[in-house]
């Protein structure tokens, strides 16, 4: 207990001299003072708790509404297919989204996405991650057994109906609110980014599913890492993150 107690003095006396170094440098109050204050909850990594209890082929609507009224800020939209719940702080500079679309004729889940987005993810206690993306969907068997000229043109177009999917999903509930408006924006953006640079290199495909994923620049935030797999025959998993890349992707949440 007091290591702990002499660690989080060690890190507010850091800040302090971090804070004073700004400032005399001309950075003014307001930023260095958000930079050594604790970050206030919920932090981002237990933002994704709802999405990990949400299951495919097996959640329904009722399952899913209790699961993500875990925040009290968060807010929840719903259309016939779709419910999203989403929160923002810091100002409007961290927002997040957990969405999940359903099957048509039996109302279990088909698709999950969850996003967080941080500007400033600098707080004592944050944990540096800029952009986490994650979405698992059952693929429709039509994706799944055209017949593709190789494994590379596959996988670049199962990550195209991902975004599509998305696109379809969100399109839903963006209306409701300027969060899953950005969101929708936000991941479009990524996605687009990475399929460009797989249409230009389509041999980049074959990192996707290995261990490290594909290293890819975002056009604002800097250097991310995409992954996907395909499990039980039908079901991708996607995940992206930008930040510190490499602690934040080995931990493989």
């Amino acid at each position: 207990m007091e290591r702990e107690s002499l660690k989080t003095s060690n890190c507010l006396l850091f800040g302090i001299i971090v804070a004073s170094v700004l400032f005399y440098a001309g950075c003014g109050v307001e930023e260095p003072l958000e930079r050594v204050m604790p970050e206030p909850k919920p932090y981002t990594k237990q933002l994704p708790e709802a999405y990990d209890k949400i299951q495919l082929n097996r959640s329904t609507s009722a399952d899913v509404l209790e699961i993500i009224k875990q925040y009290k800020q968060e807010l929840i939209s719903q259309s016939e297919s779709v419910i999203a719940s989403y929160g923002e702080k810091k100002k409007t500079y961290q927002f997040w989204l957990t969405m999940v679309a359903f099957d048509e004729e039996d109302f279990t889940v088909t698709r999950k996405y969850f996003l967080t987005v941080d500007e400033k993810p600098w707080h004592i206690g944050a944990e540096g991650q800029k952009l986490r993306f994650d979405t698992e969907e059952i693929l429709d068997e039509e994706i799944l057994s055209e017949a593709y000229t190789s494994e590379n043109q596959k996988r670049i177009a199962i990550l195209k109906k991902v975004q599509g999917n998305m696109r379809d999903d969100i399109s839903q509930i963006r209306e409701e609110s300027k969060i899953p408006d950005t969101a929708g924006m936000m991941i479009n953006q990524t996605l687009e980014g990475i399929l460009y640079a797989l249409n230009q290199s389509p041999a980049l495909a074959e990192k996707l599913d290995q261990p490290e994923g594909l290293e890819f620049d975002h056009p604002t935030m800097g250097k991310g890492r995409v992954g996907m797999k395909l499990e039980d025959e039908n079901v991708v998993k996607v995940r992206i993150r930008i930040g510190r890349l490499w602690q934040i992707w080995k931990e493989k949440k």
